[in-house]
């Protein structure tokens, strides 16, 4: 798809500004190496590109969410800015799904996005607005938690963009 462009025309001058879209802040998406799968415990799982969607598959799970997890990483988010996330995604049966923002660094503390999501077995567009708060410079993440429950998460399209 190719981006709209926003043009102003100055009053004062003949000058004709363009300014494309804000640009993605992500790693492609149905790129294995734009994601870090985290698998802790009891918790297992895979990751690889399917196409245009990234798929992730939780093999084996102990009860806790966060267990397994996939994330892009190494985001230079700023303080107080505006962002907008955008994807689609589905999942092999439908199932529950954490979307969030978080520092990826100890503490681990959100950055003002955290979405408790069901995937159904289409894909869906998903699109959430929220202000980065208690960044850290290059060391954020936007991902995924998903050791809930044994199956494929299938993701495409995902962009994050300043507003």
């Amino acid at each position: 798809m190719k981006a709209l462009a926003v043009c102003l025309l100055l009053l004062l001058s003949p000058t004709l500004l363009c300014a494309a879209d804000a640009p993605n802040l992500l790693k492609p998406t149905n790129n294995v190496d734009s994601w870090r799968l985290e698998q802790i415990e009891g918790g297992k799982g895979t990751i690889k590109a399917d196409g245009d969607a990234i798929v992730f598959e939780v093999t084996e799970v102990d009860g806790t969410e966060w267990h397994v997890q996939a994330f892009q990483i190494d985001l230079n988010l700023k303080e107080g800015q505006t962002y907008s996330l955008k994807f689609n995604a589905k999942a092999s049966a439908s199932r529950p799904v954490i979307l969030n923002a978080m520092v990826d660094v100890d503490d681990w503390h959100e950055l003002g996005l955290h979405e408790d999501l069901y995937f159904g077995t289409e894909y869906k567009p998903y699109e959430f607005t929220f202000t980065a708060t208690g960044v850290e410079p290059n060391k954020n993440r936007i991902g995924f938690m998903f050791g809930q429950e044994t199956g494929k998460i299938y993701v495409k399209e995902m962009t994050l963009t300043a507003k």
